[in-house]
């Protein structure tokens, strides 16, 4: 045995019994338990003997002995003999009396007490196989309240069921395990006896509407518990079962079919209900279904089992067509219950039940006069007849008076359906109360009359005429409208009731009233007006008008709308912003959008823009043909409107302003005279748009116009005092003096690249280039074009196809009001420059470097000059020679003002030169010019100067020097060209070549320059020794260039005798030869140029008679003068 102390206080042990002698003896029994156990299972028993150890008796002295002031005795109790003794008596005792009492008395007791007081509840009660006298039953359970004990309980034999005092029948029970005071039955199929069958058919018709219903368990029982079995015990228990309280009954789901002749199919999922345990198998059912008297169907429903809690039955029947107004009525009532989830209340009245095995009595008692409730339209998954609702085409109007209550109407609003129903039907009209909601919170309500639809099968459409929205929450609607304005679009809860008039053929026409839906939908925002992410694009803008401190614009910019809906608020304004910074305000008189884009009409107001830095920069992109993005951002008083405060103080739209469309410069015109390429300045005429509706007055102009950032000229204009006027919308011609830069770079740089541009070949031009000794870019200096190709070229077309029209930048800053408001405007544009034939005039300038550089490198050279028809101040010559180093260029030089002669800086006179030809091998031939004579003395002095010198230096001057080539006139430019010509070094080299008698003498003159020169007739006195012997006259005295020239002289001889025999000896004296006239032979008086120098020179020469006559020609003594000087000799340039 196994002993345990009990935990009774040491404080409540009344361990003193009685006080003897002084000394308290304690009682080992009093308030102690001791339990102990056998090996047997729940041997548990009372016992009253103890054993106190050593530490509780010590502690229970130490206590008397305080309390009483006695001494204590410290001996152990398990030393002394007194203590085993008492303890072997009661051990003695007690066994003797308490162990039959325990297993004889006490246990079964304890076990019959057991199961009266357990209680047994019945979770299932399933009947099958139901026969008039039996059936089968599988019951489970679980027990309660069976005692401390381990234990199975066993029915001995077949437990009988009382209802009501009768029994019903008898069935045995499985055993139940109990434990811990609970316990499970586990029912297997068992076979229930029906023993008084009256009982037992008035019980069953009473336990189908009962709420509750009582049992009574009766038989023979034995436990097993503690090893021991119990027999014999009694069973008398009474159990509460819930009875089926009539079958809560519902209509899960109805479906029709259409038959051809006109009846329609049911088939109805029913949820059962049945509260009690008590479950049955009926078999096949039959129901007769109505509403209101009305007969619906008669229905059956196979291989029913109605078991406990919920059970899904179908019954399927068919219908017929209502035959009173009555019925349809009522049948459209049960209709419209379903389908709007709305409960009412129908009749199933049980016809028969027939199990599998048959027909039973006691069944079909129960049901007999058993009618169902069941009810339509209580489902808890409610159909979801209305799966998409789209409002169509809205359009929301707002007022001041009434902000909370927009009328809002639509166009092809379309709902998405599909009914249970396979049955021909139309839907005529819809009528529906809408609730929008959001964040759980009901914001609006709309309420359409039915109206007609257009229906498919899947598909409603239809028109809501205009109606007020009901606003249930501001603050949320306000919300609403704000989400709206921002986003893209915002999710709502869209649920309400629809009522649809329908058309069928068994019902005719039906009125369906609160046809439930529930939806999550997006209605679509206006997203800030933004199409496909993309701003704002204002299409067109324009000045109004301006005030002195103002500017107003009229903008027209397209609001895309992204959503389905259209609106109308009324006037609004917002802010506008460029880069952050306020800069105006914007106003719309009456925004109205629809889907799509909508161009609208706004109002700028820019505050005093020429002051404010950021209008400024914002002007100057719109002006220099530049975007900028601005900002409308929506305030407190955007709208007049209280509920839409929200939403426009939260817009915030950038917006691309796009530049100038309409250009101020619509064309512009450049024209050259014949003095630009001299002054410098063109005429530029340039028609001129005012694009805005208010006019603008210039007062001073900057402007410069550009071609591939090359600057091309530029233009000047003060005119404050006659400011250039020009009206909104109007053009006006202007004409303005333009200052060109007149460079060979630049001009060749664009002539070459426009060139380029018009698929001009560019060789020639490269060529040009190359000669004018310019760096142009991408010109090739080796270009050498075949003489061909130089010969066809015109440049005229070459120069007005290329520069015809010239791509410019035209940049303007200037002074203007515009209206009545002043300010400085930038401007500028790309525009194509147009030039006309004038542009040929701007050649000489082009050309001017080509020009010069060709005439500096240029040298004259002579092979021969001959001065002919002289006359008193002039006289012409006849050269021919070549021009060096003109290169291929073919030209014409020309000198219409001729060309003055200079010698040592001295003025000789005019050279009429005929035009000089390059191009080819530039030789010159026979190249007659008349040469005029400025001052008659000076040029005798030159002459003499010309007539005794080997060579004489000569300058040909010409401010007046014409070009032309390729066709083109190019000048006047100045040309001074240096040359040098031979002089006749004083005609030494003369002699007398015979004489004849009379008197002739035949002179060879060796002429070794290349000047020749016509004299004419020419007039020498001959002399000896100072004495006249002659004058001699020669008519047609013609000096050849390098040459020599053979002419006679003849006159009469006066010689005075005593010089004869001088004039044949050895040595004769000297003849001097004095001129004395010339006469060339087309003068028109007297050559006195010609004449003095001829006076001025002598020749001497020795007179060897006998030598002469014998043709020996005698050479000249050292003249003291030439015979006759020749004039002067000026080459043709």
């Amino acid at each position: 045995m196994n002993y345990q102390e009990s935990t009774t206080s040491m404080d409540e042990d009344p361990a003193i019994s009685d006080f003897k002698d002084g000394t308290f003896t304690p009682s080992l029994t009093r308030g102690s338990v001791i339990t102990y156990t056998t090996d047997l299972e729940d041997s548990s028993v009372l016992s009253t003997e103890t054993e106190l150890d050593r530490d509780y008796m010590d502690a229970i002295k130490r206590k008397s002995a305080k309390s009483l002031s006695i001494p204590i005795n410290n001996s152990p109790f398990y030393r002394r003999r007194r203590f085993w003794a008492v303890c072997g008596a009661f051990s003695v005792i007690l066994s003797a009396i308490f162990i039959p009492l325990f297993f004889l008395v006490i246990i079964p007791n304890v076990a019959q007490s057991s199961v009266n007081d357990s209680q047994l509840n019945l979770d299932a009660i399933n009947i099958t196989n139901p026969k008039n006298d039996s059936f089968i039953v599988s019951m489970s359970g679980t027990t309660s309240g069976t005692g401390p004990f381990s234990a199975t309980i066993t029915f001995n034999g077949p437990v009988d069921i009382s209802y009501n005092g009768a029994i019903l029948g008898s069935v045995e029970l499985d055993p139940i395990e109990v434990s811990g005071g609970k316990g499970t039955l586990v029912g297997e199929p068992r076979l229930f006896i029906i023993r008084d069958k009256a009982a037992f058919n008035d019980f069953t018709s009473k336990v189908l509407s009962a709420k509750e219903f009582e049992w009574t368990l009766q038989g023979k029982a034995s436990v097993k518990t503690l090893g021991m079995n119990l027999n014999n015990l009694k069973l008398n228990k009474k159990i509460t079962i819930l009875g089926s309280n009539n079958f809560n009954t519902s209509v899960l789901d109805l479906k029709l079919t259409e038959n051809q002749d006109k009846t329609i199919s049911l088939e109805i999922l029913t949820n059962v209900y049945n509260p009690s345990p008590i479950g049955i198998e009926t078999g096949d059912m039959t129901m007769q279904l109505s509403y209101n008297q009305t007969l619906i169907a008669t229905t059956v429903a196979k291989n029913v089992f109605i078991g406990a809690k919920a059970n899904n039955i179908t019954l399927t029947g068919v219908t017929k067509a209502p035959t009173t107004e009555q019925d349809r009525l009522n049948m459209i009532a049960v209709t419209n219950s379903y389908l709007t989830n709305t409960p009412i209340i129908t009749s199933a009245n049980i016809l028969s039940i027939v199990p599998k095995n048959g027909p039973v009595d006691w069944l079909n008692s129960a049901i007999k006069g058993f009618s169902l409730s069941a009810t339509i339209g209580s489902n808890p998954n409610p159909l979801k007849l209305i799966s998409n609702l789209d409002l169509g085409e809205e359009t929301l109007k707002f007022t001041t008076d009434e902000p909370y209550s927009p009328t809002i109407s639509s166009k092809n609003a379309v709902a998405d359906y599909a009914l249970p129903f396979n049955i021909k039907f139309t839907i005529l009209e819809v009528g529906q109360k809408i609730t929008i909601a959001r964040d759980n919170k009901d914001i609006i309500t709309v309420e359409s009359p039915e109206v007609p639809v257009i229906s498919t099968p899947n598909q409603l459409s239809l028109n809501i005429s205009e109606t007020k929205m009901q606003v249930l929450d501001a603050g949320k609607f306000s919300d609403l409208l704000a989400d709206l304005a921002t986003n893209k679009e915002s999710e709502v809860v869209v649920y309400g009731k629809t009522t649809i008039l329908t058309n069928t053929d068994i019902l005719g026409q039906a009125l369906i009233q609160g046809i439930p839906f529930n939806l999550t939908s997006k209605l679509q925002g206006f997203d800030q007006f933004n199409s496909d992410g993309s701003p704002p694009v204002v299409q067109d803008l324009t000045i109004l008008s301006g005030s002195s401190n103002q500017l107003f614009m009229g903008i027209i910019v397209v609001l895309t709308n992204p959503s389905k809906y259209s609106t109308s608020v009324g006037q609004v304004s917002f802010d506008m912003f460029y880069k952050d910074k306020k800069i105006g305000t914007t106003v719309i008189p009456d925004l109205s959008v629809v889907p799509g884009p909508n161009p609208v009409t706004v109002m700028a107001i820019l505050d005093d823009p020429g002051k404010n830095p950021d209008t400024v920069e914002l002007f100057k992109l719109f002006l220099t043909g530049q975007s900028a993005t601005v900002n409308i951002k929506g305030n407190e008083h955007s709208t007049n409107i209280t509920s839409l405060i929200p939403a426009f103080k939260s817009i915030n739209i950038p917006s691309s302003m796009p530049p100038l469309k309409t250009p101020f410069i619509k064309s512009s015109r450049i024209v050259f005279d014949n003095q630009t390429a001299n002054t410098n300045v063109s005429t530029g005429i340039v028609e001129m748009t005012n694009p805005f509706v208010a006019p603008i007055s210039i007062y001073a102009m900057n402007s410069s116009f550009s071609f591939n950032g090359i600057e091309l000229g530029s233009l000047e204009q003060n005119i404050y005092n006659n400011p250039i006027f020009i009206p909104g919308n109007t053009d006006q011609t202007l004409q303005f003096p333009v200052k060109m830069v007149v460079d060979p770079v630049v001009s060749f740089t664009v002539l070459r690249t426009l060139a380029l541009q018009n698929n001009l070949d560019v060789t020639v031009l490269d060529s040009l280039i190359a000669l004018s000794n310019v760096s142009v870019p991408e010109a090739d200096p080796n270009a050498n074009p075949t003489p061909e190709v130089l010969k066809s070229f015109d440049m005229a077309k070459f120069v007005t196809t290329a520069m015809a029209k010239i791509p410019v930048t035209v940049t303007m800053d200037s002074q203007v009001a515009i209206g009545n408001y002043f300010m400085s405007m930038s401007y500028k544009q790309d525009i194509i420059a147009t030039t006309d034939q004038s542009i040929l005039n701007m050649i000489p300038a082009l050309a001017a470097p080509l020009i010069n550089h060709m005439i500096g490198q240029t040298e004259m050279s002579f092979d021969s000059v001959f001065v002919q028809n002289i006359d008193v101040n002039s006289f012409d010559t006849s050269a021919s020679g070549q021009i060096l180093n003109a290169g291929s260029l073919p030209a014409t030089i020309s000198f219409p003002d001729g060309a003055y002669l200079y010698s040592d800086n001295t003025l000789l006179g005019k050279v009429l030169v005929p035009p000089i030809t390059t191009g080819g091998d530039n030789r010159f031939t026979n190249s007659v010019s008349k040469f005029i004579i400025a001052d008659i003395p000076t040029f005798s002095s030159f002459s003499a100067k010309s007539y005794t010198a080997q060579s004489v230096s000569m300058e040909l001057a010409s401010d007046n020097v014409m070009i032309t080539s390729f066709g083109l006139p190019i000048g006047p430019i100045s040309m001074r060209k240096a040359f040098q010509i031979d002089g006749f070094n004083g005609l030494k080299q003369f002699t007398v070549d015979k004489v004849e008698f009379p008197f002739a003498v035949t002179v060879d003159v060796n002429n070794p320059a290349r000047v020749g020169v016509e004299l004419g007739k020419v007039v020498y006195d001959l002399s000896i020794n100072g004495e006249q012997i002659s004058t001699v006259t020669s008519n047609n005295i013609i000096i050849n260039p390098n040459a020599v020239s053979s002419f006679t002289f003849q006159g009469e001889l006066h010689l005075d005798p005593k010089l004869g025999p001088s004039l044949i000896s050895p040595n004769p004296p000297s003849v001097v030869a004095q001129g004395i006239s010339v006469t060339p032979p087309k003068a028109t008086g007297e050559v006195v140029w010609l004449e003095e120098t001829l006076k001025s020179f002598t020749l001497t020469v020795p007179l060897n008679l006998s030598s002469l006559i014998n043709g020996k020609s005698v050479p000249p003594v050292d003249p003291a003068a030439p015979a006759a000087p020749a004039p002067p000799a000026p080459p043709a340039a």
